[in-house]
C-alpha cells in the first residue's frame, strides 16, 4: 500500500491491488482503511470525489486536493508504477 503523503494524521494511499479500478486515492485518519474517502483522478487532470466515508474535514480536503493538483504527474507515475495501466472514471 503505498501512502503518497501524510498530512495532519491524515493518509492519502492506494492499494496495490485496485482490481483494475480507474485511477483514485484513499484518504483516511490514522490506519488506512479499506471504507475510506475516495477521490477519482478524472482524464483532464481534476478531482471527483467519491465518497467521504472517513468525514476528512473540509479544510484538510483542499489543502490534500491542492497538494495533488500541484504534483498530479508525479501521482500518475505512483499509481503507474504499482498498477502498470491507467483508466480514468470518464473514460
Amino acid at each position: 500500500m503505498p501512502v503518497y503523503i501524510r498530512y495532519q494524521g491524515w493518509y492519502v494511499y492506494f492499494w496495490t491491488n485496485e482490481n483494475n479500478e480507474p485511477i483514485h486515492f484513499h484518504i483516511s485518519e490514522g490506519k488506512p482503511s479499506e471504507n475510506a474517502t475516495k477521490i477519482w483522478i478524472l482524464k483532464n487532470g481534476s478531482f471527483m470525489l467519491g465518497n467521504n466515508n472517513s468525514r476528512v474535514p473540509a479544510k484538510v480536503l483542499r489543502h490534500i486536493l491542492a497538494v495533488m493538483q500541484a504534483s498530479a504527474e508525479e501521482y500518475k507515475e505512483l499509481w503507474l508504477r504499482y498498477q502498470h495501466s491507467i483508466r480514468y472514471i470518464d473514460d
